[in-house]
């Protein structure tokens, strides 16, 4: 728990095992009380690998900040103090197939039904309805069956698998998501929800989603006779370079950004036509064009590329290596990193956690306590909730005015979160800088990614460099 937290009250029941913890960290990041259940003998989870210091290094993160307690689920005693529990719990959240409430006589979906208030989420792999219910994935199979290996590796070749970790942690932050939107709507119209969430589908949806703004695939709603039968050729668009002590990556989107690239090779002759300016004609030369580029930055360093690249409006970053993250001077500035004792006299370099509210960071506080530290209560008083405002029926977001900056595909992505569930969304932006997204092929009115993600949305043109523009935004 937290004061004076976002969640500050909210209890959180977390009987889930595995990736799915995550969602139980985030709740208590924002001030949740979290309260862990596990079994009475130690679980093999605190211990599995990779480890630290004979800790999981996963159990230790995905379980920081919360209380923990052991309930036995053969004593008729711990079952009934599991449904107590349970009762008067804001949120329960529970995983696999059939989950851990079974052991206890129970079931998440009964859970949900006998307390009406409460928002139940269950995280499966494949969701608990259809014909891969049954089925169990790795986050390796999450990444082939979404079609995320179907964009990586050369364009000849096998497929290179991702990161461990990305697909559950991508799954992880939409399961809490849809958490605070149920909870939410429960304070607006006073009823829970059960939360049927499958992995898979979020991974699909959200990491570098084919079927959203269609990130790198960009075949998300193509025909079939026109889709590409190999490796995607896409390794031209965000393409890598190699330079005096490392790698930097840029992104040449806007006809903005392209012509501040041309000046920075010279203004050659070569690529001075304004049909440079887009997108396919950069595509079409980007054997020659890359060459150029990599010759310009070859016998420079990452910092000096990055900064002259940041004066420049050429969006450009250093390709780092996990140890040279660490140690990067932005992520110690801005607090983004911790020296932590994750173990008694053990002191890791972790991340504290993406959110920054109030300018204040609301990450990793506390470590997990040991197993059955905790007693199985809620350490948070009761508070009476507020009567109802808004009907059973209504979207959760009815009534709720978004003016929305973002740009790109994750500004698009949220925005469209957003209105897709009743929020009135102004996308905000100019002509003299449009976002990136509304690039289109050659006669063609409107690019599809656009569409998709600003679907529901309105639309306002504002130069917030001008006085007047600035002026009426603040209106």
């Amino acid at each position: 728990m937290a004061e004076g937290s976002l969640l500050t009250s909210v209890r959180v029941l977390d009987l889930s095992s595995g990736p799915a913890e995550a969602v139980g960290r985030l709740l208590a990041d924002l001030g949740a009380e979290v309260l862990k259940i596990e079994p009475p003998d130690d679980p093999q989870a605190r211990y599995a690998a990779p480890s630290v210091a004979g800790s999981s290094i996963a159990f230790l993160l995905n379980n920081a900040n919360k209380r923990g307690a052991r309930l036995d689920p053969d004593s008729s005693v711990d079952r009934q103090l599991l449904i107590r529990l349970a009762g008067s719990a804001d949120i329960v959240i529970d995983s696999g197939t059939p989950g851990s409430a079974t052991s206890f006589g129970t079931s998440l979906l009964e859970l949900a039904q006998r307390f009406d208030h409460l928002v139940a989420l269950s995280v499966t792999d494949f969701g608990t309805t259809g014909p891969y219910a049954s089925w169990s994935a790795t986050d390796e199979v999450l990444y082939a069956m979404s079609s995320v290996l179907s964009r990586t590796g050369p364009t000849a070749g096998t497929p290179v698998l991702p990161p461990a970790g990305v697909a559950s942690a991508t799954a992880a932050v939409q399961a809490t998501w849809a958490t605070l939107v149920a909870y939410y709507d429960r304070l607006r119209c006073g009823k829970g929800e059960f939360i049927d969430f499958s992995r898979f589908e979020a991974v699909v949806q959200t990491l570098d989603p084919p079927f959203g703004a269609e990130g790198q695939a960009a075949v998300g709603l193509k025909a079939s006779n026109q889709l590409w039968r190999g490796r995607p050729r896409n390794q031209q668009i965000y393409p890598i370079f190699e330079c005096h002590d490392g790698h930097v990556r840029i992104c040449l989107l806007s006809a903005r950004q392209w012509r501040s690239m041309w000046s920075w090779l010279g203004e050659p002759e070569q690529f001075s036509d304004p049909a440079f300016d887009t997108i396919a004609a950069r595509y079409a030369a980007s054997g020659e064009l890359n060459a150029a580029i990599g010759k310009l930055f070859a016998p420079q360093t990452m910092a000096s590329l990055v900064t002259q690249g940041q004066a420049r409006g050429v969006p450009i970053a250093a390709v780092r290596t996990p140890a040279e993250a660490l140690s990067a001077e932005h992520f110690q500035a801005v607090g983004a990193l911790s020296d932590t004792e994750v173990a008694s006299g053990v002191t890791v370099r972790i991340p504290v956690g993406p959110l920054v509210i109030d300018g204040r960071h609301h990450g990793y506080r506390t470590r997990p306590v040991a197993p059955g530290g905790d007693k199985p209560e809620w350490a948070t008083p009761r508070t009476a909730p507020e009567p109802p405002t808004a009907a059973v029926t209504s979207r959760p977001f009815d009534g709720v005015r978004i003016l929305d900056l973002g740009v790109i595909v994750a500004g698009g992505e949220l925005g469209r979160l957003f209105a897709d569930l009743g929020a009135e969304v102004i996308k905000i932006e100019s002509r003299a800088y449009p976002d990136g997204l509304r690039q289109a092929p050659a006669g063609t009115p409107l690019s599809r990614s656009w569409a998709l993600t600003h679907r529901n949305e309105y639309s306002l043109g504002l130069d917030l460099r001008q006085p007047a523009g600035a002026e009426l935004f603040g209106r």
